[in-house]
């Protein structure tokens, strides 16, 4: 049985660039947007830091959006546009 893979969210290395949300809500057509994303950047009101948080269709079950110089890599979108490290591919028991 192969071990499940799944997206770790390191809070503390994102900087709210918000480029996961607008590769997650790019389509072939061209357009975005990140209200449609499955992925969503929420800033904490107490200590002004910002945090990925996927919704569950995400987190269950990977979307197929790669990068297209990374086809066949099965790293979300999302993931591989992030230049801050805060969202990578584990398997799971890996973290901790």
């Amino acid at each position: 049985m192969q071990a499940k893979t799944g997206i770790t969210v390191y809070p503390e290395k994102c900087r709210g660039c918000r480029r996961c949300e607008m590769a997650c809500s790019w389509n072939t057509g061209g357009l975005t947007n990140p209200r449609m994303a499955g992925i969503q950047i929420w800033k904490t009101e107490d200590q002004g830091r910002d945090l990925p948080v996927f919704n569950q269709t995400c987190l269950d079950q990977f979307c197929g959006k790669e990068h297209p110089e990374k086809r066949g890599s099965g790293i979300p979108l999302c993931v591989s546009t992030c230049l801050f490290g805060a969202l990578k591919v584990e398997e799971a028991g890996e973290n901790g």
